[in-house]
């Protein structure tokens, strides 16, 4: 189990799905989505107003996991319906950059959980399955 936010941020590779773009975090690279959203010059309410309504996720051990929320005091980040064609449209790009395919584990949430550690993710499909969501 990783037991650092940064360990785990290092672990993983984030991506924030933006109608103008997809933004990924390198590789091996301690950086939050936060982070990501600083660097590019968003305010701290601008911050918060993407990572509640923007999707993003990970992608770690041969799994995604998607998601959106920003409040910590929430139980759980679900990924929001209005959001699924969104991810279906960057679906082609994540299948190439992670090495995915329609068997693929994906999961459209998360429990919220202690700062370091892997949260327990949520709503478990798979890549084949999220596609034929309309």
């Amino acid at each position: 189990m990783i037991h650092t936010e940064q360990s785990f941020h290092t672990t993983r590779r984030a991506f924030i799905l933006m109608p103008s773009g997809l933004l990924v975090a390198p590789a091996n690279i301690n950086l939050s989505h936060q982070d990501m959203f600083t660097k590019m010059g968003l305010s701290f309410a601008q911050t918060t107003h993407y990572l509640s309504d923007t999707p993003r996720g990970y992608y770690m051990t041969g799994e995604l996991c998607l998601y959106q929320g920003a409040l910590l005091n929430h139980k759980t980040w679900e990924l929001k319906q209005k959001n699924y064609t969104l991810v279906q449209q960057y679906m082609p790009d994540l299948r190439a950059l992670f090495n995915l395919n329609d068997n693929s584990n994906m999961y459209l949430g998360v429990r919220v959980g202690k700062v370091g550690d892997v949260w327990e993710k949520i709503n478990k499909t798979t890549i084949g399955e999220f596609m034929r969501v309309r």
